[in-house]
């Protein structure tokens, strides 16, 4: 068993017709650059075909269907976002209530609401299991913070452990009359003649001017591979996918942003796109 923690985020979608799933989920998965999660969603769904889980024959279920549960995980399979779609269908038949279950390979969108929880600590990969079921496998996470060391209520510091305690010697015939206990320095006025002291600025460092990818750059994205910047406000970048040369919108809060040595017959400058972890 392998357990795996991470910070989460969540989305709500909604879904109508015309749109067609898987490809009208994994859109926004994309576009809000989900790589690793869980989606729960139900609605109304037409023209469904399911395959039994763990199986290769795909039956195809014609008219409406009421999707009660249509849940999977998120992850990547060949270097795109991918996410399972394990449905409980139920319609009404001339022989009563029928219920379907299995994995949905398509079906158009009547009307679906979904919910996705991201995991924006982690990258996971969905690979097929040997029962023939995919799941995912968690490849990168944030490291667990050590616990903290006792600290003592006053001062803050580490309370170390208490030492062995030694004999006490006997007490003398006559106690000596208390010391006098030394007045402490005061903070303030604790240079000669009772001056205060120079108050001491803070030392700021200097923040190196971040670069960001412009329009003609090419970028290396964690997910999408080589793409070229065809668009770019400062916040956004609009990618040309260089697999398919599909356009990708992505938010540059959510990256982390490397400049790379130029490619070799690209005009424009060369960075990398890396998750924030």
């Amino acid at each position: 068993m392998k357990v795996t923690t991470s910070n989460a985020r969540h989305l709500l979608l909604r879904l109508d017709e015309p749109a067609r799933l898987p490809d009208a989920l994994l859109q926004p998965l994309r576009e809000e650059i989900v790589v690793a999660g869980w989606m729960r969603g139900s609605g109304v769904l037409h023209d469904v075909r399911i395959r039994s889980m763990g199986g290769s024959d795909v039956r195809a279920v014609s008219g409406t269907v009421h999707a009660v549960v249509l849940e999977g995980s998120i992850g990547l399979a060949a270097g795109d976002v991918t996410c399972g779609l394990r449905a409980v269908l139920a319609r009404e038949t001339d022989t009563g209530l029928e219920t379907i279950a299995g994995e949905l390979v398509d079906a158009r969108v009547g009307a679906l609401e979904v919910m996705v929880t991201a995991f924006d600590e982690v990258t996971a990969i969905r690979r097929e299991s040997a029962g023939g079921v995919w799941l995912v496998e968690p490849t990168a996470a944030a490291s667990p913070a050590p616990a903290p060391a006792p600290v003592a209520a006053a001062s803050g510091v580490p309370v170390p452990a208490p030492a062995p305690k030694a004999a006490l010697p006997a007490p003398p015939s006559e106690p000596e009359p208390p010391k006098p206990a030394a007045p402490k320095p005061s903070p303030t006025f604790a240079a000669p003649g009772g001056m205060p002291l120079r108050p001491v600025r803070p030392h700021v460092e200097e923040q190196e001017e971040q670069v960001y990818p412009d329009t003609g750059d090419v970028v290396e994205h964690f997910a999408f591979g080589r793409c070229e910047v065809v668009k770019s406000d400062g916040d956004r970048l609009h990618l040309r996918l260089g697999k398919d040369g599909r356009i990708k919108e992505i938010a540059l809060e959510m990256l982390k942003v490397t400049p790379l040595p130029s490619v070799d017959g690209a005009a424009g400058r060369h960075f990398k796109l890396d998750r924030k972890l």
